[in-house]
């Protein structure tokens, strides 16, 4: 495995059909060593047949698939260095966990002392000691995803690829999931890439994000020039609409954007600072007004005001 550009995963342009749905149109991006990138969307946005596309699990229609220098659905070896935990899981109901484990285990490293050392480390890391005996068909829906997330690292992959890998978590393990995630990445110098639909989750873990709507990109990029781009304060101010135009105008080098409607402007500033002056300038003013809201943009407001409206971020 060799990484000479940075990038482990090259999606260009890349077409999927299922008959004449089309999952993905012309679809792009590319995941950095070392990162962990998360694709978002609302269901059927073609998230889950992206990353299956990077498994090699699914050919293309047209456009290319790369990961560390090769084509996973043509080239075999490429799947030794990749961990995949898909949504539903796949794993055998009528055997235990470990000998879940085991035998994905011994299939991809084929080294038995290997093996106990890999699930020995796995089952620390996501605490399965207690239930390693326990048949996974008797395990609830939160202990299954976490054992499907113990085999996807199994054999210390250089990329992960994992779909929606916190569904049926309760809020204490969501919390622990993401603090491995992160701590994996960093540490193993390791690639993670993974759909989800808790912004919360993605806005504290991710370093980049890829968005997806009706299988389109709508937004590619680092998470931090997301939030640029959007403002990282927000406020929320109703009254004399030609007066506040008027108050934005003189604002406007320190305003990201303004989204308005027939009740209200929004108005995004790229810090707090520049916030507050705006608002001190409305008081010191006596400008009057009927509503004032102020608070910090989340990854959920972003995406419910441009995504949810259908526009683009690009």
């Amino acid at each position: 495995m060799i990484i000479k550009t940075g990038i482990v995963v090259s999606v260009d342009g890349v077409t999927k059909r299922y008959g004449r749905v089309v999952a993905l149109d012309k679809v792009s991006f590319s995941v950095r060593h070392g990162s962990i990138h998360a694709l978002l969307g609302h269901n059927g946005a073609g998230k889950t047949t992206a990353i299956r596309l990077v498994a090699g699990l699914l050919k293309p229609s047209k456009g290319s698939v790369s990961v560390f220098g090769g084509d996973p659905y043509r080239e075999p070896r490429v799947k030794a260095w990749l961990g995949y935990a898909g949504e539903y899981g796949g794993l055998y109901g009528s055997l235990s966990v470990m000998d879940n484990l085991w035998r994905f285990c011994t299939l991809k490293i084929g080294d038995a002392h290997a093996c106990t050392g890999e699930i020995e480390w796995i089952s620390g890391e996501l605490h399965l000691h207690d239930i390693l005996d326990r048949k996974v068909a008797e395990l609830s829906a939160g202990n299954r995803q976490r054992v499907a997330l113990a085999r996807a690292f199994i054999g210390s992959p250089k990329l992960v690829l994992l779909d929606e890998p916190l569904n049926r978590l309760d809020p204490v393990w969501r919390r622990r999931i993401k603090g491995f995630l992160r701590r994996y990445a960093t540490k193993r110098r390791a690639s993670i890439l993974f759909s989800s639909h808790i912004l919360s989750d993605v806005e504290e873990i991710a370093d980049e994000v890829t968005i997806l709507m009706r299988g389109r990109v709508v937004y590619n990029g680092s998470l931090k020039e997301l939030f640029h781009s959007a403002g990282s304060v927000r406020v929320k101010i109703g009254g004399d609409r030609d007066v506040l135009r008027t108050i934005t105008q003189e604002f406007g080098d320190n305003i990201s954007n303004i989204h308005e409607n027939n009740e209200y402007l929004v108005l995004n500033f790229a810090s707090i600072d520049e916030a507050y002056n705006f608002l001190e300038y409305i008081a010191r003013n006596r400008i009057r007004i009927e509503l004032l809201e102020m608070k910090r943009t989340t990854l959920e407001d972003i995406y419910l005001e441009y995504y949810l409206e259908g526009v683009s971020l690009e």
